[in-house]
């Protein structure tokens, strides 16, 4: 009897210790980058003609030499490929998000907490993420004028990398992937 209640107690502690650590795992506010998708079907790094295969040819190629950045994702030389006003950068077999045009409704990006897409408002992340929705700011950027913007980390590991998410009239307008310079 006395070896069943240290398992049964062994046990119950285990299952806290569990329970536990799921609660702080979902309590983060992340968007984890390896489990987001572009429109359900390609990870965010993904080969450059599967995302041919998926939004066709693109309507430009920025050369970034002749752009002010700061930094990239990729070490080696790279461009920007455009639809609309979607970047990813691309190498020769590559290409990886940068800023998707969330407004036009073209590119979508689902994850398990949410899809981004244009029907998600400000108070729909509030609710996801309330304590990075806290520190909001108001930002100017190019083609959307003024708009609210915040933070979310890309996981659990403390990384200066993040996701901006931009709002305009309480709508989501723009999703960048953001690296510190």
């Amino acid at each position: 009897m006395k070896y069943i209640k240290q398992i049964f107690s062994s046990f119950l502690f285990i299952v806290f210790v569990l329970i536990t650590t799921a609660r702080q795992q979902n309590s983060q506010e992340i968007l984890e980058w390896n489990s987001i998708r572009i429109n359900n079907k390609l990870p965010l790094l993904c080969k450059k003609s599967d995302l041919f295969n998926l939004l066709g040819k693109p309507d430009k190629i920025l050369d970034p030499q002749n752009l002010d950045i700061c930094t990239s994702y990729f070490e080696k030389d790279f461009n920007y490929l455009v639809w609309g006003q979607s970047q990813f950068e691309s190498t020769d077999s590559q290409v990886v998000i940068s800023s998707i045009d969330i407004e036009k409704g073209i590119i979508k990006l689902f994850s398990p907490k949410i899809t981004l897409d244009n029907s998600v408002t400000f108070e729909k992340i509030k609710q996801i993420f309330p304590k990075a929705s806290k520190s909001a700011q108001e930002v100017i950027i190019d083609n959307k004028g003024k708009v609210l913007s915040i933070k979310i980390a890309t996981s659990l590991k403390n990384s200066e990398d993040g996701w901006l998410l931009f709002f305009k009239a309480g709508k989501l307008v723009r999703v960048d992937y953001w690296i510190a310079c």
